[in-house]
């Protein structure tokens, strides 16, 4: 995956509607560069002085080349505008619609595979970058700079109000973000916590990583995994929610689509006894949090 650039150029998928008209306003005042959107049979309307079309390689056809798009499309029609935007050259995909099918989101992330493409969710909050000047998606609502603010610490979280959360907390401590995501919660979802890992560890300004995990899947345990091979070196700090779920019955689901136990896999005990293993540390509360990240910091 690659992320954006402070000067990256973006379209929206879906900007008609009131989801995407709204957080429309707060990218724009937040200096994220949306240069057109696309809602099929409303071209040649403005949304806050931002042209539509009809289609993503119309939209590419008048603005140029852009990249990526963020898309406010609902979840049954939210396949056929990745194909869409993937079709047209479209290298990076944010993906706010929750509930959108799982069948359809396997589809999604082989071809994102296949053509290249990063695409981040289904069901994210979205992607911010105080530095950069990138907001894409509802995170941080109209007030982001409230709890996110400049700094050295990526956060990468499952769910979507967390993520907002450790930027709080890490603000209220005296530091900040580098890059902040929502990747979803979700059983499938296209770009996970690993994959960011890896790509701020290409990037200059971060120091360190917080993840929020919760129970269900294992994208917690594939950290772990390139930890322990050394692929990912820049410090990681965990935290799991979920510990009210010791004891239940097993193939519960709770909240995300991919909150699900099944025997001991997903169970957040098991997580943390083998992040810790990897040599992650691994908080117990989120007060910990800041404490951890200055620790391994000042190494």
């Amino acid at each position: 995956m690659h992320l954006p650039k402070s000067n990256s150029k973006f379209i929206g998928q879906g900007l008609t509607g009131a989801e995407g008209s709204t957080s429309l306003a707060h990218m724009l005042g937040y200096g994220t560069k949306i240069v057109a959107g696309v809602t099929p049979g409303k071209g040649g309307q403005e949304v806050q002085g931002v042209p539509i079309f009809n289609s993503v390689k119309e939209a590419l056809k008048k603005v140029g080349k852009v990249d990526g798009t963020v898309q406010f499309v609902p979840p049954l029609f939210t396949k056929g505008a990745v194909i869409e935007a993937i079709d047209a050259g479209i290298k990076f995909i944010l993906i706010g619609a929750e509930k959108v099918p799982t069948k359809d989101a396997a589809e999604m992330f082989a071809l994102a595979k296949k053509k290249r493409v990063t695409i981040i969710g289904p069901s994210s909050v979205g992607i911010i970058s105080p530095k950069n000047k990138i907001k894409l998606g509802q995170i941080g609502g109209g007030t982001p700079e409230r709890v996110f603010v400049a700094g050295n610490i990526g956060v990468i979280s499952k769910s979507g109000g967390m993520t907002s959360e450790l930027g709080s907390i890490l603000k209220n401590n005296g530091m900040g973000v580098s890059w902040a995501v929502g990747i979803g919660g979700d059983r499938i979802i296209c770009t996970d916590f690993t994959d960011f890992l890896m790509e701020l560890e290409q990037d200059k300004d971060t120091k360190a990583s917080v993840i929020f995990g919760e129970l269900g899947g294992k994208y917690e345990e594939k950290i772990a995994e390139y930890v322990r091979k050394g692929k990912i070196k820049k410090p990681v700090v965990a935290y799991i929610a979920g510990e009210f779920t010791t004891g239940l019955p097993s193939d519960v689901q709770f909240g995300h689509a991919g909150a699900i136990i099944e025997g001991k896999r997903g169970l957040p005990s098991e997580k943390r006894k083998i992040l810790k293993e990897a040599g992650i540390l691994v908080a117990e509360n989120f007060d910990e949090i800041p404490t951890l990240l200055n620790k391994q910091i000042s190494k």
